[in-house]
């Protein structure tokens, strides 16, 4: 596992798109968890999502593989969700 930065410029599109830093694997394949632009937190996926350098560039950080991730910001599908619950 390594830890990307992108540092792709976004000068083609008309609004602000951050770049953050991604949490993959050695060949480049799949990605594991993110830490948002800004945050100090890990988010580790559900499933490792399919993830590609085409078109963007990264600067690998040589930072400790985080072993502390936060909940993801996406409601995991698996999870029976009703309305009480999803209420509170």
């Amino acid at each position: 596992m390594k830890i990307l930065r992108e540092k792709t410029k976004w000068d083609d599109v008309q609004y602000t798109v951050k770049n953050h830093d991604y949490l993959v694997s050695d060949d480049n394949s799949k990605c594991h968890g993110m830490r948002k632009s800004g945050s100090n937190v890990w988010e580790k996926f559900t499933k490792p999502l399919t993830f590609s350098r085409y078109r963007r560039s990264f600067d690998v950080l040589n930072e400790e593989i985080p072993l502390k991730f936060v909940k993801p910001y996406t409601i995991d599908p698996n999870t029976f969700i009703t309305l009480d619950n999803f209420m509170n």
